[in-house]
Protein backbone atom coordinates (compact mmCIF):
# COMPACT_ATOMS: atom_id res chain seq x y z
CA UNK A 1 0.00 0.00 0.00
CA UNK A 2 1.18 3.50 -0.76
CA UNK A 3 1.87 5.00 2.70
CA UNK A 4 0.81 8.49 1.60
CA UNK A 5 -2.67 9.96 1.86
CA UNK A 6 -3.52 11.64 -1.46
CA UNK A 7 -5.94 14.39 -0.48
CA UNK A 8 -7.34 17.33 -2.39
CA UNK A 9 -5.15 20.13 -3.63
CA UNK A 10 -7.75 22.56 -2.26
CA UNK A 11 -7.10 21.38 1.27
CA UNK A 12 -3.35 21.70 0.79
CA UNK A 13 -3.54 25.25 -0.46
CA UNK A 14 -5.94 26.28 2.31
CA UNK A 15 -3.47 25.03 4.93
CA UNK A 16 -0.46 26.60 3.22
CA UNK A 17 -1.31 30.17 2.19
CA UNK A 18 2.36 30.99 1.89
CA UNK A 19 3.78 33.96 0.08
CA UNK A 20 5.86 32.75 -2.86
CA UNK A 21 9.27 34.36 -2.88
CA UNK A 22 12.50 33.60 -4.76
CA UNK A 23 14.80 31.05 -3.13
CA UNK A 24 17.55 32.74 -1.13
CA UNK A 25 21.18 32.33 -2.07
CA UNK A 26 22.56 32.90 1.41
CA UNK A 27 20.81 31.58 4.52
CA UNK A 28 22.02 32.14 8.09
CA UNK A 29 21.67 30.39 11.42
CA UNK A 30 22.42 32.12 14.74
CA UNK A 31 24.00 30.08 16.25
CA UNK A 32 24.22 26.77 14.39
CA UNK A 33 22.82 24.48 17.06
CA UNK A 34 20.21 26.67 18.75
CA UNK A 35 16.62 25.46 18.27
CA UNK A 36 15.33 29.00 18.80
CA UNK A 37 17.26 30.55 15.95
CA UNK A 38 15.68 33.48 14.14
CA UNK A 39 16.77 32.00 10.80
CA UNK A 40 18.42 28.81 9.69
CA UNK A 41 20.13 27.11 6.79
CA UNK A 42 18.29 24.25 5.04
CA UNK A 43 19.46 22.35 1.95
CA UNK A 44 17.09 20.36 -0.27
CA UNK A 45 18.46 18.07 -2.96
CA UNK A 46 17.26 15.42 -5.39
CA UNK A 47 19.54 12.50 -6.23
CA UNK A 48 19.33 9.46 -8.50
CA UNK A 49 18.85 6.19 -6.59
CA UNK A 50 18.37 3.37 -9.12
CA UNK A 51 20.36 4.04 -12.30
CA UNK A 52 19.34 3.46 -15.06
CA UNK A 53 15.78 3.45 -13.67
CA UNK A 54 14.45 7.01 -13.42
CA UNK A 55 14.00 7.10 -9.64
CA UNK A 56 15.10 9.78 -7.20
CA UNK A 57 15.31 10.50 -3.49
CA UNK A 58 14.40 13.87 -1.98
CA UNK A 59 16.84 14.64 0.84
CA UNK A 60 17.06 17.42 3.42
CA UNK A 61 20.18 18.59 5.24
CA UNK A 62 19.10 20.56 8.31
CA UNK A 63 22.18 20.13 10.51
CA UNK A 64 22.74 23.91 10.48
CA UNK A 65 19.11 24.66 11.29
CA UNK A 66 16.54 23.89 13.95
CA UNK A 67 13.57 21.60 14.57
CA UNK A 68 11.30 21.33 11.51
CA UNK A 69 7.52 21.10 11.82
CA UNK A 70 6.26 21.42 8.22
CA UNK A 71 7.21 21.94 4.59
CA UNK A 72 6.05 22.34 1.04
CA UNK A 73 8.12 21.01 -1.86
CA UNK A 74 7.54 21.26 -5.62
CA UNK A 75 9.58 19.18 -8.07
CA UNK A 76 9.37 19.25 -11.88
CA UNK A 77 10.52 16.94 -14.68
CA UNK A 78 10.41 16.98 -18.47
CA UNK A 79 7.01 15.42 -19.35
CA UNK A 80 8.19 14.74 -22.91
CA UNK A 81 10.82 12.32 -21.65
CA UNK A 82 9.51 10.89 -18.37
CA UNK A 83 6.20 10.10 -16.66
CA UNK A 84 5.67 10.54 -12.92
CA UNK A 85 4.50 7.26 -11.33
CA UNK A 86 4.21 7.94 -7.60
CA UNK A 87 5.71 9.56 -4.51
CA UNK A 88 6.50 7.54 -1.37
CA UNK A 89 7.57 8.26 2.17
CA UNK A 90 11.32 8.13 2.78
CA UNK A 91 12.99 6.96 5.96
CA UNK A 92 12.51 10.25 7.80
CA UNK A 93 8.72 9.97 7.59
CA UNK A 94 8.51 6.19 7.89
CA UNK A 95 10.45 6.51 11.14
CA UNK A 96 7.87 8.74 12.83
CA UNK A 97 5.86 7.21 15.69
CA UNK A 98 2.65 8.33 13.95
CA UNK A 99 1.85 9.44 10.40
CA UNK A 100 2.02 13.19 9.73
CA UNK A 101 -0.97 15.20 10.95
CA UNK A 102 -1.47 16.46 7.39
CA UNK A 103 0.02 15.22 4.16
CA UNK A 104 -1.04 15.96 0.59
CA UNK A 105 0.45 15.28 -2.83
CA UNK A 106 -0.83 17.24 -5.81
CA UNK A 107 0.17 16.04 -9.29
CA UNK A 108 0.28 18.34 -12.29
CA UNK A 109 1.65 17.94 -15.82
CA UNK A 110 5.41 17.86 -15.44
CA UNK A 111 5.63 17.64 -11.67
CA UNK A 112 4.12 17.48 -8.22
CA UNK A 113 3.77 19.46 -5.00
CA UNK A 114 3.80 17.87 -1.57
CA UNK A 115 2.68 19.60 1.62
CA UNK A 116 3.31 18.19 5.10
CA UNK A 117 2.53 19.16 8.70
CA UNK A 118 4.16 16.70 11.08
CA UNK A 119 2.01 17.40 14.17
CA UNK A 120 -1.21 19.28 14.82
CA UNK A 121 0.31 21.45 17.56
CA UNK A 122 3.92 21.67 16.46
CA UNK A 123 4.72 18.84 18.86
CA UNK A 124 6.19 16.50 16.21
CA UNK A 125 9.48 17.61 14.67
CA UNK A 126 12.44 16.51 12.61
CA UNK A 127 15.49 17.39 14.65
CA UNK A 128 18.58 18.86 12.95
CA UNK A 129 20.44 16.23 10.90
CA UNK A 130 22.35 16.02 7.64
CA UNK A 131 20.54 13.01 6.20
CA UNK A 132 16.77 13.36 6.34
CA UNK A 133 15.43 11.15 3.54
CA UNK A 134 12.00 12.68 2.94
CA UNK A 135 10.68 10.95 -0.19
CA UNK A 136 11.30 8.43 -2.92
CA UNK A 137 9.89 9.35 -6.32
CA UNK A 138 9.38 6.87 -9.17
CA UNK A 139 9.22 7.81 -12.85
CA UNK A 140 8.87 5.83 -16.07
CA UNK A 141 10.74 6.68 -19.24
CA UNK A 142 8.38 7.94 -21.93
CA UNK A 143 8.46 5.49 -24.88
CA UNK A 144 8.68 8.42 -27.31
CA UNK A 145 11.20 10.43 -25.29
CA UNK A 146 14.93 10.78 -25.51
CA UNK A 147 15.90 8.91 -22.34
CA UNK A 148 16.99 12.01 -20.45
CA UNK A 149 15.24 14.43 -18.09
CA UNK A 150 16.14 17.17 -15.68
CA UNK A 151 14.70 16.94 -12.16
CA UNK A 152 14.45 20.35 -10.58
CA UNK A 153 12.76 22.24 -7.80
CA UNK A 154 10.04 24.19 -9.60
CA UNK A 155 9.87 27.95 -9.55
CA UNK A 156 6.47 29.33 -8.61
CA UNK A 157 4.11 30.78 -11.19
CA UNK A 158 3.35 29.92 -14.82
CA UNK A 159 3.94 27.47 -16.36
CA UNK A 160 4.47 25.68 -13.02
CA UNK A 161 1.37 25.38 -10.80
CA UNK A 162 3.37 24.13 -7.80
CA UNK A 163 4.10 26.32 -4.79
CA UNK A 164 7.61 27.45 -3.89
CA UNK A 165 9.58 24.97 -1.78
CA UNK A 166 9.73 26.13 1.84
CA UNK A 167 10.72 24.73 5.23
CA UNK A 168 8.86 25.71 8.43
CA UNK A 169 10.64 25.88 11.79
CA UNK A 170 9.45 27.62 14.94
CA UNK A 171 6.42 28.95 13.10
CA UNK A 172 8.66 30.73 10.59
CA UNK A 173 8.95 29.93 6.88
CA UNK A 174 12.46 29.52 5.48
CA UNK A 175 13.59 29.34 1.85
CA UNK A 176 15.93 26.37 1.41
CA UNK A 177 18.92 26.25 -0.87
CA UNK A 178 18.01 23.67 -3.52
CA UNK A 179 20.03 21.42 -5.82
CA UNK A 180 18.61 19.81 -8.95
CA UNK A 181 19.79 16.74 -10.83
CA UNK A 182 19.32 14.91 -14.13
CA UNK A 183 18.49 11.32 -15.06
CA UNK A 184 19.55 9.32 -18.13
CA UNK A 185 18.59 5.81 -19.18
CA UNK A 186 21.98 4.30 -19.93
CA UNK A 187 21.61 4.54 -23.69
CA UNK A 188 22.31 8.25 -23.34
CA UNK A 189 25.83 8.59 -21.98
CA UNK A 190 26.77 12.00 -20.55
CA UNK A 191 30.44 10.89 -20.88
CA UNK A 192 31.72 13.57 -18.52
CA UNK A 193 30.41 14.93 -15.22
CA UNK A 194 31.77 17.88 -13.25
CA UNK A 195 30.94 17.99 -9.54
CA UNK A 196 31.45 20.62 -6.86
CA UNK A 197 31.57 18.77 -3.53
CA UNK A 198 29.90 20.37 -0.52
CA UNK A 199 32.74 21.99 1.37
CA UNK A 200 33.07 23.32 4.92
CA UNK A 201 35.19 26.39 5.71
CA UNK A 202 35.67 28.51 8.80
CA UNK A 203 35.86 32.15 9.76
CA UNK A 204 37.00 34.03 12.86
CA UNK A 205 33.91 34.91 14.86
CA UNK A 206 35.54 38.15 16.07
CA UNK A 207 36.53 39.54 12.66
CA UNK A 208 34.56 37.68 10.01
CA UNK A 209 37.81 36.80 8.23
CA UNK A 210 37.58 33.29 6.84
CA UNK A 211 38.61 30.93 4.11
CA UNK A 212 37.59 27.76 2.33
CA UNK A 213 39.30 25.49 -0.21
CA UNK A 214 37.14 23.75 -2.81
CA UNK A 215 38.31 20.82 -4.94
CA UNK A 216 36.09 20.35 -8.03
CA UNK A 217 35.83 16.80 -9.38
CA UNK A 218 35.86 15.49 -12.96
CA UNK A 219 34.08 12.14 -13.27
CA UNK A 220 33.89 9.79 -16.26
CA UNK A 221 30.39 8.49 -16.92
CA UNK A 222 29.41 5.17 -18.49
CA UNK A 223 32.00 4.88 -21.25
CA UNK A 224 34.92 7.11 -20.27
CA UNK A 225 37.62 8.22 -22.63
CA UNK A 226 40.73 6.40 -21.54
CA UNK A 227 43.00 9.39 -22.06
CA UNK A 228 42.59 13.14 -21.98
CA UNK A 229 45.05 15.88 -22.85
CA UNK A 230 43.56 18.77 -20.86
CA UNK A 231 40.43 20.44 -19.64
CA UNK A 232 38.75 23.76 -18.94
CA UNK A 233 36.52 24.83 -16.10
CA UNK A 234 34.53 27.89 -14.99
CA UNK A 235 32.92 28.27 -11.55
CA UNK A 236 30.89 31.24 -10.34
CA UNK A 237 30.44 32.38 -6.74
CA UNK A 238 28.67 35.11 -4.79
CA UNK A 239 31.06 38.04 -5.06
CA UNK A 240 29.37 39.87 -2.18
CA UNK A 241 30.48 37.15 0.24
CA UNK A 242 33.58 35.52 -1.25
CA UNK A 243 36.75 36.47 -3.10
CA UNK A 244 38.71 33.92 -5.12
CA UNK A 245 42.37 34.11 -4.08
CA UNK A 246 44.00 31.38 -6.16
CA UNK A 247 43.39 28.32 -8.31
CA UNK A 248 46.28 25.85 -8.25
CA UNK A 249 46.87 22.32 -9.59
CA UNK A 250 46.62 19.39 -7.18
CA UNK A 251 46.84 15.62 -7.17
CA UNK A 252 47.57 13.97 -10.49
CA UNK A 253 47.55 17.32 -12.32
CA UNK A 254 50.22 18.77 -10.02
CA UNK A 255 52.37 15.67 -10.58
CA UNK A 256 52.55 16.14 -14.37
CA UNK A 257 55.92 16.78 -16.04
CA UNK A 258 57.93 15.44 -13.14
CA UNK A 259 56.07 17.47 -10.54
CA UNK A 260 56.24 20.81 -12.32
CA UNK A 261 52.56 20.65 -13.21
CA UNK A 262 50.85 21.07 -16.59
CA UNK A 263 52.68 22.79 -19.40
CA UNK A 264 49.91 25.35 -19.85
CA UNK A 265 47.54 26.55 -17.14
CA UNK A 266 45.71 29.81 -17.79
CA UNK A 267 43.79 31.08 -14.75
CA UNK A 268 41.54 34.13 -14.63
CA UNK A 269 40.28 35.33 -11.24
CA UNK A 270 37.06 37.35 -11.54
CA UNK A 271 34.93 39.27 -9.03
CA UNK A 272 32.19 36.64 -9.27
CA UNK A 273 34.06 33.50 -10.34
CA UNK A 274 37.12 31.99 -11.95
CA UNK A 275 38.14 30.16 -15.10
CA UNK A 276 40.99 27.82 -15.97
CA UNK A 277 42.29 26.27 -19.18
CA UNK A 278 44.79 23.42 -18.79
CA UNK A 279 46.90 21.60 -21.38
CA UNK A 280 49.03 18.82 -19.91
CA UNK A 281 51.95 18.87 -22.34
CA UNK A 282 53.57 21.24 -24.85
CA UNK A 283 52.19 19.57 -27.96
CA UNK A 284 48.88 18.22 -26.68
CA UNK A 285 50.29 14.68 -26.63
CA UNK A 286 50.81 14.44 -22.88
CA UNK A 287 47.82 12.46 -21.54
CA UNK A 288 46.43 11.02 -18.34
CA UNK A 289 43.96 8.20 -17.92
CA UNK A 290 40.35 9.06 -17.28
CA UNK A 291 38.95 5.85 -15.82
CA UNK A 292 38.56 7.28 -12.33
CA UNK A 293 37.52 10.64 -10.85
CA UNK A 294 40.11 13.39 -11.09
CA UNK A 295 40.51 16.01 -8.37
CA UNK A 296 43.01 18.18 -10.18
CA UNK A 297 42.45 21.71 -8.84
CA UNK A 298 42.20 23.56 -5.56
CA UNK A 299 40.26 26.84 -5.52
CA UNK A 300 41.06 28.96 -2.47
CA UNK A 301 38.48 31.53 -1.33
CA UNK A 302 38.42 34.15 1.42
CA UNK A 303 35.52 36.12 2.84
CA UNK A 304 34.82 39.69 1.82
CA UNK A 305 35.34 42.21 4.66
CA UNK A 306 32.14 42.85 6.61
CA UNK A 307 30.10 40.36 4.57
CA UNK A 308 29.27 37.95 7.40
CA UNK A 309 26.86 38.50 10.28
CA UNK A 310 29.26 37.42 13.02
CA UNK A 311 28.34 34.15 14.69
CA UNK A 312 26.22 32.98 11.78
CA UNK A 313 26.46 29.76 9.83
CA UNK A 314 26.70 30.88 6.22
CA UNK A 315 25.80 28.86 3.14
CA UNK A 316 26.60 30.19 -0.32
CA UNK A 317 26.27 28.70 -3.80
CA UNK A 318 28.99 27.68 -6.21
CA UNK A 319 28.01 26.77 -9.77
CA UNK A 320 29.61 25.83 -13.06
CA UNK A 321 29.01 28.74 -15.39
CA UNK A 322 30.36 28.83 -18.96
CA UNK A 323 29.13 32.42 -19.32
CA UNK A 324 32.30 33.44 -17.46
CA UNK A 325 34.12 32.94 -20.75
CA UNK A 326 35.45 29.37 -20.63
CA UNK A 327 33.59 26.13 -21.31
CA UNK A 328 33.34 23.28 -18.81
CA UNK A 329 34.84 20.46 -20.87
CA UNK A 330 37.75 18.04 -21.30
CA UNK A 331 40.01 17.58 -24.31
CA UNK A 332 40.21 14.02 -25.59
CA UNK A 333 43.28 12.49 -27.18
CA UNK A 334 41.18 11.12 -30.06
CA UNK A 335 39.37 14.28 -31.06
CA UNK A 336 38.43 17.66 -29.79
CA UNK A 337 36.51 17.92 -26.63
CA UNK A 338 33.43 16.97 -24.70
CA UNK A 339 31.16 19.19 -22.62
CA UNK A 340 30.38 18.26 -19.02
CA UNK A 341 27.11 17.63 -17.28
CA UNK A 342 27.37 19.53 -14.02
CA UNK A 343 26.35 19.23 -10.37
CA UNK A 344 26.51 22.48 -8.42
CA UNK A 345 26.80 22.73 -4.65
CA UNK A 346 27.41 25.12 -1.77
CA UNK A 347 30.13 26.00 0.65
CA UNK A 348 29.33 26.42 4.32
CA UNK A 349 31.30 28.76 6.56
CA UNK A 350 31.23 28.01 10.30
CA UNK A 351 32.30 30.45 13.03
CA UNK A 352 35.27 29.55 15.20
CA UNK A 353 36.79 31.20 18.26
CA UNK A 354 40.01 30.71 20.15
CA UNK A 355 39.44 27.54 22.22
CA UNK A 356 38.87 28.07 25.93
CA UNK A 357 37.32 26.46 29.01
CA UNK A 358 34.38 28.42 30.39
CA UNK A 359 34.80 29.23 34.14
CA UNK A 360 38.63 29.04 33.87
CA UNK A 361 38.77 32.80 34.34
CA UNK A 362 42.38 32.96 35.56
CA UNK A 363 43.68 30.66 32.82
CA UNK A 364 45.25 28.02 35.06
CA UNK A 365 43.42 25.14 33.38
CA UNK A 366 41.03 24.40 36.23
CA UNK A 367 37.67 25.68 37.52
CA UNK A 368 37.51 26.51 41.22
CA UNK A 369 37.18 29.27 43.82
CA UNK A 370 40.32 30.97 42.51
CA UNK A 371 38.40 31.81 39.33
CA UNK A 372 35.67 33.55 41.36
CA UNK A 373 38.29 35.62 43.19
CA UNK A 374 40.06 36.47 39.94
CA UNK A 375 36.75 37.41 38.35
CA UNK A 376 35.91 39.86 41.16
CA UNK A 377 39.46 41.20 41.21
CA UNK A 378 39.31 42.14 37.51
CA UNK A 379 35.94 43.83 37.95
CA UNK A 380 36.49 45.72 41.22
CA UNK A 381 40.14 45.68 42.32
CA UNK A 382 42.08 46.53 39.21
CA UNK A 383 43.21 42.98 38.61
CA UNK A 384 43.74 41.28 35.32
CA UNK A 385 43.45 41.56 32.47
CA UNK A 386 41.75 38.21 32.02
CA UNK A 387 43.56 36.01 29.49
CA UNK A 388 40.15 35.12 27.99
CA UNK A 389 37.08 37.26 28.64
CA UNK A 390 34.88 34.53 27.16
CA UNK A 391 36.10 32.09 29.81
CA UNK A 392 34.99 34.56 32.50
CA UNK A 393 31.49 34.78 31.03
CA UNK A 394 30.38 31.88 33.24
CA UNK A 395 26.66 32.22 32.45
CA UNK A 396 27.25 32.87 28.73
CA UNK A 397 25.07 35.97 28.58
CA UNK A 398 27.62 37.85 26.49
CA UNK A 399 28.70 40.15 29.36
CA UNK A 400 31.63 39.83 31.77
CA UNK A 401 30.18 41.12 35.07
CA UNK A 402 29.44 40.26 38.73
CA UNK A 403 26.61 37.94 37.68
CA UNK A 404 29.29 35.58 36.38
CA UNK A 405 30.96 35.33 39.79
CA UNK A 406 27.57 34.62 41.39
CA UNK A 407 26.82 31.98 38.74
CA UNK A 408 30.12 30.19 39.31
CA UNK A 409 29.75 30.28 43.11
CA UNK A 410 26.29 28.78 42.83
CA UNK A 411 27.60 26.06 40.54
CA UNK A 412 30.57 25.21 42.77
CA UNK A 413 28.81 25.33 46.16
CA UNK A 414 25.04 25.58 45.66
CA UNK A 415 24.11 22.85 43.16
CA UNK A 416 23.66 25.46 40.44
CA UNK A 417 23.44 24.75 36.75
CA UNK A 418 26.58 23.59 34.97
CA UNK A 419 28.30 26.26 32.87
CA UNK A 420 27.28 26.40 29.19
CA UNK A 421 29.61 24.96 26.55
CA UNK A 422 32.53 24.86 26.41
CA UNK A 423 32.23 24.31 30.16
CA UNK A 424 33.49 20.74 30.43
CA UNK A 425 35.85 20.31 27.49
CA UNK A 426 37.90 23.03 25.80
CA UNK A 427 36.40 24.33 22.59
CA UNK A 428 35.08 27.30 20.63
CA UNK A 429 32.23 29.47 21.86
CA UNK A 430 29.05 28.17 20.16
CA UNK A 431 27.27 31.49 20.77
CA UNK A 432 27.98 34.86 19.20
CA UNK A 433 28.82 37.78 21.51
CA UNK A 434 31.25 40.66 21.86
CA UNK A 435 33.75 38.80 24.06
CA UNK A 436 36.92 37.17 22.80
CA UNK A 437 40.02 35.28 23.87
CA UNK A 438 43.40 36.95 23.69
CA UNK A 439 45.15 33.70 24.69
CA UNK A 440 44.33 30.04 24.25
CA UNK A 441 44.26 28.90 27.88
CA UNK A 442 43.31 25.28 27.19
CA UNK A 443 45.71 22.67 28.56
Amino acid sequence: MNPMQHESSHRQRSLFPWVLVPAVIIALCLPCNDSANASQLYILSVVSTAFPDPDIAVNLDSQYGANITAWSISICHDPQNADLVDVYFGGALLGLANPPFFHDVTFFPGGFTVGCVLGGFGDVVLEPADDHHLYDVDYDWSPTGGGYTTIEFCPSGPPFPGVESVIVSGGVQHDPITFDTFLFNGFIDPALIYVIPRTIGIYDVATGNGSVTVTPLMLPALLPSFFITGFSMAIAHDGALLEIDSVVPSGIIAELNGGSGPDLMLVELLPDGWTVDVIFGPTGTETIGFLDPIAGLEANYSTQPGAIALGSCVGSWLRFDSSLGVSNEVYFDIGCCGGAFTFDEIIILLPVTEPFLRTDCNGDGTSNMADVIFNLGVLFAGGGPAPCDDACDHNDDGVFDVADAVYLLTYLFGNGAAPPAPGIICGSDPTADGLDCAINSCP
